[in-house]
């Protein structure tokens, strides 16, 4: 799975908390500190839901990879050639906690 499927599936996972009545895009804008009109870009895809705008969602809301993406999505089948330098999710979370790189 790519930074890219897992934005994707945040964006997905916080208009469905929206449309459930959870949340409203001004309060989730206030709460990391955007502007309503931001938030809304964000949302539909207008804007570009960055690597830092999603930690503070995900912070803020408590929603973790798993709440995101199923154990399956996660583990890559196999890597798209010549994308080396795009590293799974799998990849960064071993990155970030210190384990050493498998081979998935």
């Amino acid at each position: 799975m790519l930074m890219i499927d897992l934005l994707t599936a945040l964006r997905s996972h916080l208009n469905l908390r929206i449309r459930n009545g959870e949340l409203t895009e001004r309060n989730l804008a206030k709460r990391i500190g955007l502007s309503q009109a931001h938030m809304h870009n964000v949302l539909k895809g207008a804007r570009i839901l960055t690597a830092e705008v999603a930690d503070l969602l995900m912070l803020e809301l408590n929603i973790s990879i798993s709440d995101l993406v199923s154990d399956e999505a996660i583990t890559p089948k196999r890597r798209p050639p010549g994308n080396d330098h795009r590293l799974t999710i799998v990849a960064q979370v071993d990155r970030v906690v210190g384990r050493p790189a498998t081979s998935r």
